[in-house]
């Protein structure tokens, strides 16, 4: 479905952003579920390349049906959650529930965080250490992706850069199928990004940005598969340097406080540089060459991995 198509659908049923706290930014009630057309996109791509890859001798790109379809389960679980809270307003236990469940699902499909060498060598962990830790990794990076959704273009915008440090790890580590993963999923959130950047006509809505925070979460462990050192470090570091960096602090932020760590508020990265005087689009920006800055880390990103993956 087309954006400009999604966003008059939106409009005509009322599910739209109403500005009703200071922490809403927008004027004017503008449309949710942007995230529909990137979950549409790729869903269609990613189908579409692993049926030419399947009825095609002269194509292939290393598919894995099991791994593709326990990734495509899971993630279209998590997008019925963002769908649902974009519309009814659903609590952060429920959220936090639902996501667990997927994360669980990546974790039977071998999709696991399996050992902390730095902590404790080689030792490989039971699924009583395992699954926690790969639900933990899977809840911050897609709650941490919805947490940036602040500012038109901002989520969309930083995952795109993460997104492309994944393929770029994906291409050294020689593993097309998760390249073609990530590359759809790139194209998918540029083809949004045209109508989410300032001035926006439709939000990402929670079911864009925690779909992809999810995607991101289960790309970095099928690709750690392949590259377990450059993924270890790049991934979590480098990539989602900036919601990891916004999720740290604001958590810290409302402990300190005394607040509920789920408590709304108008103090994150973005709210402090409009705050300072930068216009919305500088904002962006800033935080855009921010994103830049961790992908180009890459570069220095070798050695003994923090963590292994399997």
């Amino acid at each position: 479905m087309a954006a400009a198509s999604l966003r008059d659908f939106a409009t005509s049923r009322g599910w739209v952003a109403i500005p009703a706290s200071d922490r809403h930014l927008h004027r004017t009630p503008l449309p949710r579920l942007g995230g529909v057309g990137i979950f549409t996109a790729f869903l269609f791509t990613s189908v579409f390349a692993l049926l030419l890859s399947r009825y095609s001798s002269h194509v292939s790109f290393g598919f894995s049906r099991r791994t593709l379809l326990t990734i495509l389960a899971a993630g279209f679980l998590v997008f019925l959650l963002g769908v649902y809270d974009d519309i009814c307003d659903a609590g952060p236990y429920l959220k936090f529930s639902v996501q667990a469940v997927a994360a669980t699902m990546l974790y039977a499909g071998n999709l696991r965080i399996i050992n902390l060498p730095v902590l404790f060598g080689n030792h490989q962990f039971s699924w009583l250490v395992g699954l926690p830790l790969t639900v933990l990794w899977v809840l911050a990076i897609t709650n941490a992706f919805n947490l940036i959704d602040g500012l038109d273009g901002l989520a969309a915008g930083s995952a795109l850069f993460s997104t492309i440090v994944v393929f770029v790890v994906a291409l050294l580590s020689h593993s097309s199928f998760v390249s073609l993963l990530t590359l759809s999923l790139a194209g998918a959130i540029l083809g949004f990004l045209r109508f989410n950047f300032n001035p926006v006509t439709i939000f990402l809505g929670d079911c864009g940005s925690l779909f992809i925070g999810f995607m991101l979460s289960a790309l970095a462990l099928l690709g750690a598969q392949k590259s377990p050192t450059i993924i270890a470090v790049a991934i979590p570091v480098v990539s989602f340097g900036l919601p990891i960096l916004e999720t740290t602090l604001s958590v810290f932020r409302r402990l300190m406080s005394g607040r509920p760590v789920f408590t709304a508020d108008r103090e994150h990265i973005h709210h402090k540089l409009l705050q300072l005087g930068f216009s919305h689009r500088q904002v962006v920006i800033t935080l855009y060459a921010v994103s830049a800055l961790f992908a180009l880390l890459i570069c220095f990103c070798c050695g003994r991995p923090a963590v292994a993956w399997a």
